[in-house]
């Protein structure tokens, strides 16, 4: 089988477990002019008849390669014009980093890309942007977090269709990756069997660029002097981890009512019920407290959800831990809170007021479930010897019929 049809062939295949297939679906696509997104735009408009696709080809100039990188946008605006394509091509400089500082720097330039594309995939009305990762790619991501001790949702790397975290809209962008099972080889020779030129990105070769370092010269070394297939072994790991992520979300789901609840601007687990988990689901019930809250977990590190569960463990009531975004960890004796508040937030949800409950009529007590945690024993007793209030437990309280609305 050609390179063409086998990369034909997984395209294929990517939007029709995706559900873009058939269905009328608008893709923007973001190409940078290299041969992975040359590949995929070329391949994408090949199958967009048959698969009923509208695509929108998206291009960002981030203003720090001069000329070189204003060739790149008068190229990815021949080859639209020339499928006859509209395009969105702009420049905007990354905020929040500077050359110098290389993973800030990376940072800064993902971020503003991927606003960047949301913001035309919203104009135009997209379902997706579809964007040119490979295995390459998933690899080298795999092996980045693992050098910066990433947990399992680090291990994933990236899957095919996945939400990138739009805070500026208050929502997510979808994207999809449909080369994640072809290698960086099979899109060059895509590009020529297709008699299509690209463009080489020489600040993919700035060793100031940690992941440069990690495709040009760490996986080279891997390669050579210890597995000749690294990059299938470590795809390979980044696909065991994600059905390990899924199983986990799953029984993370199904225990979440029994370990925490929403309150008004926070999250509170029950101490005593997320300390009795295993330590790998006090990490997940913890992350998805904390992704409930900001929409967004990239900033959240391993070490974080670790600190978490141990203060949970160890710590005494009224500590407090600082989480990134904004959060703080609250102790109480019974209680695990999630806020953006400096100070203990009320370790309960708001009770809705708007209940009629009626009394009793035999001696039995009657239990009422309000919201959330919130249960109501009303019980009669007798006013002789009831241990009123200077005796009473703190959520107890007496009422006379006379004083009780109603009949």
């Amino acid at each position: 089988m050609s390179t063409t049809a086998k990369l034909e062939g997984q395209v294929a295949g990517a939007l029709r477990r995706a559900g873009y297939s058939g269905n009328d679906t608008t893709l923007v696509v973001g190409v940078s002019g290299g041969p992975d997104s040359s590949a995929l735009l070329v391949c994408l408009h090949r199958l967009s008849e048959r698969h009923g696709l509208r695509l929108h080809v998206a291009h960002l100039n981030h203003n720090f390669r001069g000329e070189e990188a204003e060739e790149d946008a008068r190229f990815v605006i021949s080859v639209a014009e020339e499928l006859g394509l509209q395009y969105t091509v702009e420049k905007r400089h990354p905020r929040g980093g500077d050359l110098t500082g290389n993973s800030s720097f990376e940072q800064a330039a993902r971020e503003t890309r991927y606003g960047f594309l949301a913001e035309v995939a919203q104009n135009v009305g997209a379902s997706a942007v579809a964007v040119g990762h490979t295995a390459d790619d998933l690899a080298e991501t795999v092996l980045l977090h693992i050098l910066r001790g990433s947990g399992l949702h680090g291990l994933r790397g990236m899957d095919e269709l996945s939400a990138w975290p739009w805070p500026a809209q208050g929502k997510d962008l979808a994207l999809f990756r449909p080369l994640l099972g072809a290698n960086k080889t099979d899109t060059v020779t895509y590009c020529q069997e297709s008699g299509r030129a690209f463009r080489d990105d020489t600040g993919n070769y700035l060793k100031r660029f940690t992941r440069n370092r990690v495709r040009n010269q760490l996986i080279p070394l891997l390669a050579k002097d210890y597995n000749p297939r690294i990059t299938d072994s470590l795809v390979r790991l980044a696909r065991t981890s994600a059905q390990e992520v899924d199983f986990l979300e799953q029984e993370t789901e199904r225990i979440w009512p029994q370990v925490a609840f929403e309150i008004e601007d926070g999250v509170q687990f029950r101490r005593a019920e997320l300390t009795s988990l295993h330590p790998l689901l006090q990490r997940m019930v913890l992350r998805r407290g904390y992704a409930l809250l900001t929409g967004d977990t990239r900033r959240l590190r391993e070490s974080h959800l670790t600190s978490m569960a141990g203060a949970a463990i160890e710590k005494t009531s009224g500590g407090t831990l600082d989480l990134p975004g904004g959060l703080k960890l609250h102790l109480t004796y019974d209680y695990v809170l999630l806020s953006r508040d400096a100070v203990i937030p009320c370790p309960l949800p708001i009770l809705n007021l708007d209940y009629q409950v009626g009394l009793p009529t035999a001696n039995e007590p009657q239990i009422v479930t309000l919201a959330g945690p919130w249960k109501v024993t009303i019980e009669r007793v007798d006013s002789g010897s009831a241990p009123f209030l200077p005796n009473s437990p703190g959520a107890s309280s007496y009422i006379t019929p006379e004083a009780s609305p109603g009949d």
